[in-house]
């Protein structure tokens, strides 16, 4: 099967991941939305104040903000700098201090350094290939102190490919139009998107999306792998049990030496 070249690193700082991004999503990631995220993450994860928690793949921060916030010690990781800054001006409205670092998944520069490593809205799957993503669970693992937790929040497979294999058209707050199109690749595992973003008096954006979907159980396996052993998995920010119509794959794991 020949490589389709358009979903090559179509995660890195600008393709994807820019202003649109922002102006776009955070109408829809409230403060609200996190507020209660966190809540869950506290409360299932039995948080203690003062904690070190690694935010992997932390966007532009709100979680990590949140978090910071609450009185834990944080540390927000991602590639996209944009980003970055964007969170770091934020943390200093809120008069708070988060430690940000620029940098690859694959490469986290910590050891038995935090008691919670989170990886939140689906930020795991982006890469490659599979050996890629399990070198990033072994980093995280590497990072963790003994009996440190990993909390993962990815789509729930079984759902989302049901519904995966489609075309329709969005209109935006804005007025603007997203036309998606997306198909599942069986061989891959991969969810394969193409969205057109069509703005008045615009030339028309084009963007790929390429972002592996793994089963509870291959997750499972992965983390053992690298020493995270299984705890509790969930279907939502809800507690609810994961079934085939949950939206949302929790998964949580122990680190055991």
């Amino acid at each position: 099967m020949k490589n389709n070249k358009k979903y090559d690193s179509w995660y890195i700082p600008g393709k994807f991941f820019n202003q649109d991004y922002l102006n776009l999503y955070k109408k829809f990631l409230t403060k609200k939305r996190t507020r209660k995220e966190v809540d869950f993450i506290e409360e299932v994860l039995n948080l203690k104040k003062g904690m070190n928690i690694l935010d992997l793949a932390c966007g532009y921060g709100r979680h990590a903000i949140e978090l910071a916030k609450r009185g834990y010690k944080v540390t927000g990781q991602d590639v996209n700098g944009f980003f970055l800054e964007e969170a770091e001006k934020e943390a200093k409205k809120e008069k708070i201090n988060i430690t940000w670092i620029e940098g690859d998944m694959r490469k986290i520069p910590y050891k038995n350094e935090f008691d919670v490593v989170l990886s939140l809205f689906t930020s795991f799957g982006y890469l490659e290939t599979d050996d890629d993503h399990q070198e990033v669970i072994s980093e995280l693992a590497k990072a963790l102190k003994k009996n440190g937790l990993f909390f993962l929040d990815v789509h729930n497979r079984e759902e989302f490919i049901r519904h995966s294999s489609f075309k329709e058209k969005k209109k935006l707050p804005d007025g603007s139009v997203m036309v998606i199109k997306q198909d599942f690749d069986f061989i891959t595992g991969k969810i394969n998107e193409c969205r057109t973003w069509i703005k008045k008096n615009q030339k028309d954006e084009e963007y790929f999306l390429s972002f592996r979907q793994f089963t509870l159980i291959e997750l499972i396996n992965m983390c053992q792998k690298s020493g995270l052993i299984f705890r509790e998995s969930f279907g939502d920010y809800q507690g609810k049990p994961l079934i085939l119509d949950s939206r949302r794959s929790i998964l949580i794991t122990k680190k055991s030496n």
